[in-house]
């Protein structure tokens, strides 16, 4: 089974929008760290024909020089809004993979609105491109 991060970003944007709407801003914050691992990953997968695994989990890097790289590469006429993509990852700064062992309580409903909002802008800036360029299908 090869892995479609386009399909995972968008399963995991879905489901921090349902717990969002649950009032779990923990989870849904941790969910949406998740989404945009996904979304970048599915960029560098087509863009730079790499195995993006080797990125791990770490969003600073993940969106580091390799991600710098892919967004040049990509094709110009559906290019990647580099300055859109960075902005959103602002968001994302202080995300990281261990909130899964936080304790509950620790993100607030403010942090968990802004990170399920930036990681869909996140998605809709990835998805976009890479429907258009036909390297990916629209994820069900």
């Amino acid at each position: 089974m090869s892995d479609k991060y386009l399909s995972a970003a968008a399963r995991h944007c879905f489901d921090a929008e349902l717990l969002r709407k649950s009032n779990r801003w923990d989870n849904a914050g941790y969910l949406s760290g998740y989404a945009v691992e996904c979304g970048l990953k599915a960029i560098l997968a087509h863009v730079l024909s790499r195995n993006p695994k080797a990125f791990g989990h770490e969003l600073h890097t993940l969106a580091g020089p390799a991600l710098e790289l892919a967004l040049l590469l990509s094709p110009p006429k559906n290019q990647l809004r580099r300055t859109s993509l960075v902005e959103n990852l602002k968001a994302f700064a202080g995300w990281e993979p261990a909130w899964r062992y936080s304790a509950t309580g620790e993100l607030t409903e403010q942090m968990a609105e802004t990170l399920v909002a930036n990681a869909w802008e996140i998605f809709k800036q990835i998805l976009i491109p890479l429907v258009l360029d036909g390297w990916e299908e629209v994820p069900k």
